[in-house]
């Protein structure tokens, strides 16, 4: 199940409804079954977000709690001025999805498909009293386990914490549940779950705060009018003013001063197009699938004049696939001027794919304003050591760290021009490896230029690449190219005799001169 990812102040939320929330987290228990990788749910709300950010845009208030969020498998909206603030960024959320509202939607569920729920932290025994209310509702509901122990995240007791995780992990474990529940508040909650990741076998927890009061109805909710107008912290103040007004008022002042520069930056952008559109200046946008061009290492995704949530729409089957593809990713924003909140989803989603797949990603022709955009909305620290100048500068990183293999290929798509460019050394061993048709898929019905300046060297095994290539472009009624055939390349073509199958040209742009012709 696939779902549309928005980033607020540098934290990705999903654009998910409660029905669609609850079927996501018990997909993440069938995928759990697959690779036993545990699963993390958060919900954020304004209270969250101001824990985690600072001020000011170059400093981050709790680097390890915005890594937590980043890295989450699931972020749903909890409450509704994230709502809110999302319409302002263009890429307005479906409706929020709190753990008050979520938890019982997921016992009835779990009752209905034979899962499991252990219920952890709540104040004395609320979880307890949570657990029993719900098995009462719901009697088919199985309670895998109840524990509300004291964990600490800070301080010299530091120096014991996991140690005394431990038992209660085991204890966990040892249940077989399928969903946890932790209700340690934020963000205790969410420290805990990644300290102890690696220890948990259940598959899939969630931080829930303080929802096992709510479901006990020992802390009061605001009446169904005031949560669907967003006024539900009004309702709270009111039970318990002195504790709560300084929270909430501050909070949301912070939040406000924190998400005002790009929500300004952004609607200035858009005040920008629309006037250039009713003068008929507005550039079209160049976005033509597919979008995605994928070498055997290195998988470059051009994106187009405007990254933005009509975009992803339009090409929403194409960027599944990129997000799929298992090389190193280069993000190409050459040809971009606006990235909107959606859009900056997608390429947080890119990133952290990258990283569980333990690869590379790098933004490759990244403007000032796009980059301006990126500090603004707080993704900048994650980027800016990613951004190089081209594919070369990219290519030499990585020799650098040595992580390229004997043979890659790069695939560079354009409108109606794929730039083919192989590196290092081609023989039979290396083709066996290649997968032709998805070389073929990515070629598509385009003119080709191949590029074997940086080849060192080919067998007659590994010329088979340039003969099947050249089928598939003919077959298509397309020209293909190649340019820098030079030393003991070029002698390979002639002493094997397929060198007159081939347009040879010097170089790259000679030919795009040739194909320029040609259209």
């Amino acid at each position: 199940m696939t779902r549309d990812t928005i980033v607020i102040l540098g934290i990705p939320v999903d654009n998910l409804t409660m029905d669609e929330t609850v079927a996501f987290i018990f997909n993440m228990i069938q995928d759990y079954a697959n690779d036993g990788r545990p699963r993390q749910v958060a919900t954020l709300n304004v209270d969250f977000a101001v824990n985690t950010l600072s001020w000011g845009l170059k400093k981050i208030r709790h680097p390890e709690l915005l890594d937590v969020l980043r890295k989450a498998d699931l972020v749903t909206a909890d409450g509704m001025p994230i709502v809110w603030t999302s319409k302002l960024l263009g890429a307005p959320l479906k409706e929020r999805v709190t753990g008050a509202d979520l938890v019982p939607m997921l016992a009835e569920a779990a009752a209905k498909y034979k899962k499991s729920i252990y219920f952890l932290g709540g104040r004395a025994d609320v979880g307890r009293q949570a657990a029993d209310l719900l098995k009462g509702l719901y009697p088919d509901l199985t309670i895998a386990g109840v524990n509300s122990p004291f964990v600490h995240i800070e301080g010299q007791d530091l120096l014991w914490a996991e140690d005394e995780d431990l038992p209660i992990v085991e204890h966990i474990n040892s249940s077989g549940a399928d969903i946890l529940l932790i209700g340690f508040g934020n963000p205790k909650q969410e420290l805990w779950f990644h300290r102890n990741r690696n220890r948990l076998k259940v598959p899939v927890s969630i931080g829930i705060g303080g929802t096992y009061e709510f479901i006990t109805g020992s802390a009061v909710r605001a009446p169904e009018w005031m949560q669907r107008a967003g006024l539900e912290w009004v309702f709270r103040i009111i039970q318990d003013p002195k504790r709560l007004w300084k929270r909430y008022f501050l909070g949301f002042f912070k939040f406000g001063l924190m998400i005002l520069p790009a929500i300004l930056y952004y609607r200035y952008k858009r005040f920008l197009d629309n006037l250039f559109k009713r003068k008929g200046l507005l550039r079209k946008n160049q976005g033509t699938a597919p979008l995605v061009s994928t070498g055997s290492y290195i998988n470059v995704i051009r994106f187009p004049d405007r990254l933005d949530a009509a975009f992803l729409k339009q090409f929403k089957d194409e960027m599944e696939k990129a997000k799929r593809k298992p090389p190193n990713v280069a993000l190409d924003f050459s040809q971009t001027s606006f990235v909107d909140s959606s859009g900056l989803g997608l390429i947080v989603k890119l990133w952290r794919r990258a990283a569980k797949e333990k690869q590379d990603l790098f933004l490759i022709g990244v403007k000032p304003p796009i980059a301006h955009f990126f500090k603004l909305n707080r993704v900048w620290d994650i980027f800016h050591e990613r951004t190089c100048e081209d594919m070369n500068e990219i290519l030499a990183t990585l020799r650098e760290k040595k992580t390229l293999p004997p043979f890659y290929l790069v695939m560079e798509a354009e409108d109606e021009v794929i730039l083919i460019s192989l590196f290092g050394r081609l023989d039979a061993a290396e083709m066996s490896n290649l997968d032709m048709e998805d070389i073929a898929r990515n070629i598509g019905s385009r003119n080709c230029i191949l590029n074997l300046g940086d080849l060192g060297f080919v067998d007659s095994t590994g010329l088979t690449l340039f003969i099947k290539i050249l089928r598939h472009i003919s077959s298509k009624g397309k020209a293909c190219l190649i340019c820098e055939l030079k030393g003991n390349i070029k002698q390979m073509f002639r002493i094997t005799r397929i060198i007159n199958l081939f347009q040879i040209v010097p170089d790259i742009p000679s030919a795009k001169k040739v194909l320029n012709r040609l259209v």
